[in-house]
């Protein structure tokens, strides 16, 4: 069955590995992102700040980081995703 790569895209965006899964390559990579992944973004939101201190000086680059890193695994998903189809 073709996978869609935009489906694998966002996938890999919001769920570290998900995309990957989505796919079926390298399997065990995807779960240990999506596993790792999930566990990092639970300790971030548990560890957050008050909201007193909102925004502190490394929350920029800590989200900025994030950002960067989601990207890389969406553009990862969709070409691995245009891959397997052929």
């Amino acid at each position: 069955m073709p996978k869609k790569p935009l489906v694998a895209a966002v996938l890999n965006f919001f769920l570290f590995g998900g995309g990957t899964l989505y796919v079926g390559k390298r399997k065990l990579v995807g779960a240990l992102l999506t596993v790792g992944g999930t566990i990092a973004q639970a300790a971030e939101v548990y560890t957050s700040p008050p909201m007193k201190n909102l925004i502190p000086t490394v929350w920029p680059f800590l989200i900025g980081g994030l950002v960067i890193l989601k990207l890389g695994l969406a553009i990862d998903g969709y070409n691995e995703a245009k891959a397997a189809n052929g």
